[in-house]
């Protein structure tokens, strides 16, 4: 513990919002966290960082013995950062979607919205990449996420590579990898008369039997050489067995930057994203906040998989890798 910090007191954390971080973790990670989704995140003063609009992160705080016990701290909590914002809630949450975990579970009597949950939110995916936690104001509910549960990566980037390309960089660190079928181009039975130009269409009528012979070829002429182009793919996917479910590969392009690249120049004119998601076969027990430890074990599994296949990307095409907390992902961290 940095034992220079000011001690938190209980009266003043109490009615707050806590972000509550271990030993190893420093305030620069938190402020960097908040940059990466916030334009106008920062340092504004001494120990005050702002995360967005009017809410405000002050601290570190030291939080000691007396103040973990009586706010119900886990054992490696040794700081916190204490949350100013706006409150801004809805009606109570329905029954029906109590006991689900996470916030709602922690605001029952009316859900965070606006400017507060958009922050509680970023500061929950905190609280997942730092190995942290979030103690919430009123209910005193403390959310513990767990960082293994964020499995999925994706890489950005500006390279694309066609399916069978993507398949041959894939097939050494995924056995049994197979192309999701795409629609196969229309038959010629299928076929939609390409249209004729307005004019001629109405000209049509007043032409000799040799002359609409002539046209009518002339657009069966254009619809033979439309149909016979490549097709070209907005995406496509690669799919295979892993232990609880599938890995999925899905590549697309996007013409928008995504929040967390657009500091980089290379992505401003939008990206290619290679998506690498377990799809697991029990969504709801795998996903949910508290699964048994077989899936557990799985989900591990599985996490090293879907390293072992950005990083696979990533070392043809570059770019970023990225979380599904849309935090920046060293490549140097993840499994060879």
């Amino acid at each position: 513990m940095d034992t220079t910090l000011p001690r938190l007191d209980r009266a003043l954390a109490e009615p707050r919002h806590l972000l509550v971080l271990a030993a190893e973790v420093l305030p620069e990670e938190v402020e960097a966290l908040a940059v990466s989704h916030f334009d106008d995140a920062g340092w504004t003063g001494l120990a005050t960082l702002r995360v967005t609009g009017e809410a405000q992160l002050t601290g570190p705080w030291q939080v000691d013995d007396a103040v973990r016990s009586g706010l119900d701290l886990p054992a490696w909590a040794v700081a916190a950062m204490l949350l100013r914002c706006p409150v801004q809630r809805s009606a109570p949450v329905p029954p029906e979607l109590r006991g689900m975990g996470g916030l709602l579970d922690a605001f029952p009597e009316g859900e965070p919205v606006g400017l507060e949950r958009v922050v509680l939110d970023h500061l929950l995916a905190q609280a997942r990449r730092l190995g942290g936690a979030l103690r919430v104001a009123g209910t005193g509910t403390v959310l513990v996420p767990d960082p293994a549960s964020a499995v999925d990566l994706t890489v950005h980037t500006t390279v694309w590579l066609e399916p069978e390309a993507c398949g041959r960089v894939l097939a050494p660190v995924l056995p049994g990898l197979a192309p999701v079928d795409v629609p196969e181009a229309s038959s010629p039975g299928d076929r939609v008369a390409v249209d004729v130009h307005p004019l001629r269409a109405r000209a049509a009528a007043e032409l000799d039997e040799g002359e609409r012979a002539w046209l009518h070829a002339e657009a069966d002429a254009l619809d033979d050489a439309v149909l016979s182009r490549p097709q070209v793919l907005d995406g496509y996917a690669h799919v295979a067995a892993v232990p609880g479910g599938a890995l999925e590969v899905s590549v697309a392009g996007d013409e928008h930057t995504p929040r967390v690249l657009r500091a980089l120049p290379w992505a401003r004119g939008g990206v290619i994203s290679y998506e690498v998601r377990w799809r697991p076969d029990d969504p709801g027990l795998a996903l949910g906040p508290r699964p048994p430890l077989a899936v557990r074990r799985d989900r591990e599994e599985v996490r090293g998989i879907v390293e072992g296949v950005a990083a696979a990307l990533h070392a043809v095409v570059g770019g970023q890798i990225v979380d599904d907390d849309a935090f920046l992902v060293a490549v140097e961290s993840l499994t060879p």
